[in-house]
């Protein structure tokens, strides 16, 4: 008789066992339905050199780039300065060579459908994952990004619902357009009347620098740099539209070093809160933009 309620009772717990078994596993395999891997939510804006950036190059007047040699100098200086997160290149020319990540286009892709391309990588690659990405873009590479954010942001048809960039810094970037000297140089491609002063593109955009938050955007900080000896776009276009943070170099660094100066120091100004800052001794560009994307807040 004991050995029968004996049993009996073993049975009961083991069933007992076997339910909170089944509950437990229930539990787990809801869990991973609800939240797969991938679906972290928007993540917070932070300082640090953990983030990828993605370094983005301009327009190429002999139709593609070297994405390995264009950044090199950047990379490089980026890598002695401890920075931990991955330094990527986006490229945007069929011809490219030793990008990251290359679309196919020409000059005669406009900029606007280069811009969904790289929305769409970020997004794809990125955002979905819930990765925030920091961005370093060198002149029509600027407009590229701009481009992107904004669309993203109006929900234009094709380009994604939201992008995590947490930092924007445009180097040389013609937001209102490159100068008269440089236009005929320039062609005839769809590129170059996207970039000239006035074009419907560049009215296309908003005068801010986009980083709303609306439709689960992240809040993305941009600084702009421009120098006064850049001969392909003036010091004014390299800063139009307003950002949070903008740069402007005296004399001495033209347009190609604006993205290959790592170190000295060279006299420019800041504007901070709409006041420019008076001229005075700074680091390099690239050592700019470097500070620029660890910091989220100042430069």
């Amino acid at each position: 008789m004991r050995r029968t309620k004996r049993a009996q009772q073993t049975r009961r717990t083991r069933r007992q066992f076997t339910l909170l078994l089944a509950v437990a596993l229930s539990a787990v395999l809801t869990m991973l339905t609800v939240a797969p891997a991938g679906a972290a939510g928007k993540p917070s804006r932070s300082n640090g050199a953990g983030n990828r950036v993605i370094f983005v190059h301009g327009f190429a007047p002999f139709g593609s780039h070297d994405c390995t040699k264009t950044f090199k100098a950047a990379r490089k200086h980026f890598t002695n300065k401890k920075w931990k997160g991955n330094l990527l290149t986006f490229g945007y020319y069929t011809k490219n060579k030793n990008c990251s990540h290359n679309v196919t286009g020409s000059r005669d892709t406009s900029i606007k459908d280069v811009a969904k391309k790289f929305a769409n990588y970020v997004s794809k690659n990125y955002t979905a994952k819930g990765i925030k990405v920091d961005v370093v873009a060198h002149s029509m590479g600027g407009l590229v990004v701009r481009a992107a954010l904004h669309h993203t942001h109006k929900r234009t048809a094709g380009f994604p619902k939201k992008l995590y960039i947490e930092d924007v810094v445009t180097l040389g970037t013609p937001h209102a357009g490159i100068t008269k000297s440089r236009v005929a140089f320039c062609g005839n491609t769809r590129q170059c009347k996207d970039l000239k002063p006035g074009s419907g593109f560049l009215k296309g955009l908003p005068g801010k620098m986009p980083s709303t938050t609306k439709n689960g955007n992240m809040s993305t900080d941009w600084t702009t740099i421009s120098s006064y000896n850049d001969q392909t776009v003036s010091e004014d276009s390299g800063v139009a539209g307003t950002a949070k943070h903008e740069v402007q170099y005296k004399a001495g660094i033209n347009h190609g070093q604006l993205i290959t100066k790592t170190s000295g120091k060279h006299t420019g100004r800041i504007k901070h809160s709409g006041k420019w800052s008076k001229f005075s001794k700074r680091v390099s560009p690239v050592e700019q933009a470097r500070l620029a994307v660890y910091y989220h807040s100042k430069t």
